[in-house]
């Protein structure tokens, strides 16, 4: 699911030379260089199309947050495949575009997962077809508002979070779980097909393979989730691999209610957080010149 709330820029130039690629960050503290996942995007993409005797600059002007389950690597690397794209002439098909961008998120997470990577680059939800490395994007005809609330967790703040977050869940689940799972995903594709922003929002709220496992690196989550649903939201759960949450609703006024109360109550708690509304985007990665 893409979301309006934050936004990366890239900006990608050439020079001949002898294939260096120098990456710079400003906006927030994340890494420059080759610990960037724009250089893991960026020599891919020379590697594949044998790209020569160019040096490749680019700057990453971030405005995602990093390491706070938002896809901060996801849109660097969704924009940087694309800016390559655009740079070289390539006419890049959707599929290649996609592969290109999850490089960067396999040298954050030591795997490749296209979810944010595709959500980045084509807007909207996204479904992925992992056997064939194919994305379908679907713009809902109804209006979803978020609030998104963010704990701030120091020990959260590394690179290597998100791969964390993975270590944590099963590698295999039993059938019953997967009966339940596959059911709540059927019914979220049809609430967002058949428009019903309620059975959208229940949906969200059931996930019985990844939620009770990364619950645990999130103070208070299950009250808060209860807390949700009493001031009035259709859903919540764990936005990416945490440590944000996020509340589903009908209008931004509702969002910004429960965000609040819900910042309210972790403060009380003594754990510092931030809150937004947002909605879910159609847009996703454009040429801004």
């Amino acid at each position: 699911m893409a979301i309006s709330a934050f936004q990366d820029t890239v900006e990608v130039s050439l020079a001949p030379g002898n294939g260096k690629i120098s990456v710079s960050s400003e906006g927030f503290n994340v890494p420059s260089g080759e610990h960037n996942v724009a250089y893991a995007v960026a020599k891919g993409f020379i590697e594949r199309y044998s790209i020569r005797d160019v040096d490749l600059y680019i700057k990453i002007i971030k405005g995602v947050p990093p390491a706070l389950g938002l896809g901060s690597s996801g849109a660097t690397s969704a924009a940087t495949a694309f800016a390559l794209s655009k740079l070289f002439k390539l006419n890049m098909s959707d599929d290649e575009l996609l592969y290109l961008s999850g490089l960067g998120e396999a040298f954050a997470a030591s795997s490749p997962h296209y979810d944010n990577v595709a959500a980045s680059l084509f807007g909207g939800f996204v479904i992925i077809d992992i056997n064939r490395n194919r994305v379908y994007s679907f713009k809902p005809s109804m209006r979803i508002s978020i609030a998104i609330v963010t704990p701030k967790l120091p020990e959260f703040t590394g690179r290597r979070k998100t791969e964390y977050a993975r270590s944590l869940l099963p590698k295999q689940i039993d059938l019953d779980k997967h009966i339940r799972q596959s059911s709540s995903l059927a019914k979220l594709i049809y609430a967002l097909l058949s428009g019903n922003i309620e059975l959208f929002g229940e949906a969200v709220s059931t996930d019985v393979v990844v939620e009770p496992y990364r619950a645990a690196m999130i103070p208070y989550y299950y009250e808060l989730k209860r807390l949700a649903h009493d001031y009035g939201a259709l859903g919540f759960n764990i936005s990416g691999a945490g440590p944000s949450v996020f509340s589903i609703h009908r209008t931004s006024e509702e969002a910004g209610y429960v965000g609040k109360k819900l910042k309210e109550f972790l403060v009380s708690k003594g754990v510092e957080c931030d809150y937004i509304v947002s909605q879910v985007s159609e847009i996703g990665v454009k040429l801004l010149r």
